[in-house]
């Protein structure tokens, strides 16, 4: 399974445009694509078929994919319906739709009507559409969104508006909705939503997966990813973004030998839990020793000595101030820190002493806050120029940091915070793993990962602590794999692009075991569980029917 770059809306029509210079027909670009679209609806939603199947055609190339359905479902016997919202405008749509004209009755095809002003309840946001005769002939199996492609944003204009408006209304009765390539609405880049976007239960996305659409997962539904022919033009040399999925994940995650002993499994020295926090440090080491860690040490303040040994008994505890050897392979610092003198004295002197080691590095929470009210010292540099070091802040902590650095914010948008990451990973030479919807991951020569898991059940104090023990025990185990390798600039190189797989890894991990508890009703140590359920997830084969390059399952609330 080769890697899947997740694109903008020019990216991808780079792509479109580079295999068909080499040869390949565009107007086979949209059957390929409308034929995937219409076999994964087969695979769906095949209970549903008999009650028919509605496409809502636009006038560009994403209307001309919905002719293609139209005429594949047509085939297999399933009674469809085009309702064309605006003439096809585009030569390959035009072609598409008079192949669709020659294989379908005439009755099948339906001229969107003006549809009148629907009336917006005040609670459920949802639309009435009684006045409108023509939804309520909607049958209530499938209905495919194919209005509007990767190029459109903005407000929605009329007849699409009205078009999205039903399609709404048909789907609050019973149809299940499926998108094609994205929700119509759904900016390609940035995810914005314009007002009355469909909302999709499905979305199949062509040849890549749409950057905007994985920051819009809540409305998109299940997402797949469907070959549509580009081949090997479907990597070009335009700084795309990688998807985190298992398939390609496990390739480059480090194997544990079947006879290593608990010294070659990772060791791990997390550094944090001031007075009264001493739970963020147990949280942490939880995540790591649910990872694989094979030893883990806890440096905590005086105070929370006792806590973290009644708590964690699997954890060798030390009291501050932390004594670093070459016995650690990852040292991660900054939960429950604090921010007190005491803690960035802690944190300097912990800095200090790890640019004589051979151990890999994580700051988070804490930490990153030090980082931003104090500054960057000369021992973060020499730690930065001699061994991976990865930072991971949430939005408050990267603006904080950014803010001191003089480097770009990050707003919402995926686009934004893509474009921000790679920026701070560039100019502190680390790797950059930025907590969010969806979660970026940069090292400093711009390779970035995009890991599109999780809910709003990690929005929760003290699920990034555990975030945090997943990354250092998979650091740990890099570092024992790599002792002994080159420590030139090209092996530190190296280091820091497996480094960021180990940062998307973990934080897909994380994010799977998010959408596994409820976003009501569970405790930080209830995803501690689901963690190492999560793990299996990335070890098992992933095994999808032909045609298709990637699956994300609807996001969970």
């Amino acid at each position: 399974m080769h890697a899947v770059p997740v694109t903008t809306a020019e990216q991808s029509a780079a792509r479109d445009a580079a295999a068909i210079q080499a040869g390949v027909s565009s107007l086979s670009l949209m059957v390929q694509a409308g034929t995937e679209a219409a076999a994964h609806i087969v695979r769906i939603a095949s209970a549903r078929l008999a009650l028919g199947v509605d496409v809502l055609a636009g006038r560009g190339n994403n209307g001309g994919d919905g002719y293609i359905v139209a005429v594949q479902l047509a085939r297999l016997g399933v009674t469809v319906r085009v309702h064309v919202v605006g003439p096809p405008a585009t030569v390959d749509a035009q072609r598409a739709a008079a192949l669709a004209r020659e294989r379908l009755p005439a009755s099948a095809f339906v001229e969107w009507p003006v549809v009148p002003t629907y009336e917006a309840s005040p609670v459920s946001n949802t639309y009435d559409a009684s006045p409108v005769s023509h939804t309520s002939s909607f049958p209530r199996g499938v209905l495919v969104d194919a209005m509007l492609g990767t190029g459109v944003r903005g407000a929605l204009r009329e007849p699409v508006l009205s078009a999205a408006r039903s399609c709404r209304a048909v789907q609050a009765a019973g149809a299940l909705v499926v998108a094609l390539d994205l929700p119509s609405g759904v900016d390609a880049n940035t995810g914005a939503l314009a007002e009355h976007h469909v909302i999709a239960d499905h979305t199949v996305m062509f040849g890549t997966p749409k950057l905007g659409v994985l920051g819009a997962r809540g409305v998109c539904g299940e997402l797949t990813v469907v070959d549509i022919g580009l081949g090997a033009h479907v990597t070009q040399p335009d700084g795309a973004a990688t998807l985190a999925h298992p398939a390609t994940l496990r390739i480059l995650m480090p194997i544990v030998p079947w006879n290593a002993h608990k010294g070659e499994r990772g060791r791990v020295l997390l550094v944090g839990g001031a007075h009264g926090m001493a739970g963020a440090i147990r949280l942490a080491a939880d995540g790591a020793l649910v990872s694989g860690a094979g030893l883990v040490r806890a440096c905590v303040h005086p105070s929370s000595v006792l806590a973290l040994q009644a708590g964690a008994p699997a954890v060798v505890c030390d009291a501050w101030p932390t004594q670093v050897n070459d016995w650690p392979q990852t040292i991660a610092i900054g939960p429950g820190l604090g921010r007190s003198d005491a803690s960035a004295a802690e944190l300097n002197a912990v800095l200090e002493a790890v640019a004589g080691t051979q151990a890999s590095l994580v700051l988070d929470a804490d930490a990153i806050t030090l980082l931003a009210m104090h500054g960057v010292s000369p021992a973060f540099a020499r730690c930065a120029s001699s061994r991976p070091v990865v930072l991971t802040p949430h939005a408050g902590e990267y603006t904080a940091l950014a803010r001191a650095l003089d480097v770009p914010t990050a707003t919402s948008d995926p686009e934004s915070r893509l474009a921000a990451c790679r920026a701070l990973a560039a100019t502190l030479h680390c790797v950059v793993l930025l907590k969010g919807t969806p979660t970026v991951c940069a090292a400093p020569s711009g390779t970035a990962w995009i890991v599109p898991r999780g809910s709003a059940a990690l929005a929760t104090g003290g699920t990034g602590d555990v975030l945090t023990g997943i990354l250092a025990a998979q650091l740990a185990l890099q570092t024992a794999q790599r002792a002994g390798r080159d420590s030139s600039e090209r092996g530190i190189a190296q280091a820091l692009e497996e480094a960021a797989v180990a940062a998307a890894t973990a934080a897909w991990v994380h994010g799977v075991a998010g959408e596994a508890v409820p976003v009501r009703g569970f405790t930080v140590r209830d995803l501690v569980r689901r963690v190492s359920m999560s793990w299996r997830q990335v070890a098992e084969a992933e095994v999808h029917p032909p045609g298709v390059l990637a699956r994300i399952p609807r996001s969970t609330t």
